[in-house]
């Protein structure tokens, strides 16, 4: 990611987009003191998960699959009229996630 792309515009916060910055902060908090980085994390849950199913996949399709759920159920209630922002926040952080699994440097011998 590169330095601020908009810094010579002023900043702006517009209602709801603070959903972003928490998300931010729950991936480079508490989060990632509690279960490390997600390549980590999210290497622990496909090894689960292909010892349960036999289906092998990559911790960024493990998130993947968590942007998934947090997507359908974000759905399920726009059918129902309803806003649960703890979902959006959610899916945001996985793909913060996601972004972060994608851009850690592999080293040899890992996964």
């Amino acid at each position: 990611m590169t330095d601020n792309l908009l810094s010579d515009r002023p900043m702006v916060s517009h209602p709801g987009s603070e959903v972003l910055l928490e998300a931010y902060n729950l991936i480079n908090g508490s989060r990632q003191a509690s279960y490390g980085h997600p390549s980590d994390d999210y290497q622990r849950v496909v090894d689960i998960f292909r010892a349960i199913t036999g289906h092998k996949l990559q911790p960024r399709e493990g998130v993947l699959f968590m942007v998934a759920v947090k997507l359908a159920r974000i759905g399920t209630n726009l059918e129902v009229g309803l806003f649960h922002e703890d979902s959006v926040i959610d899916a945001a952080g996985y793909l913060g996630c996601y972004s972060m699994v994608h851009n850690r440097p592999v080293k040899e011998g890992d996964r």
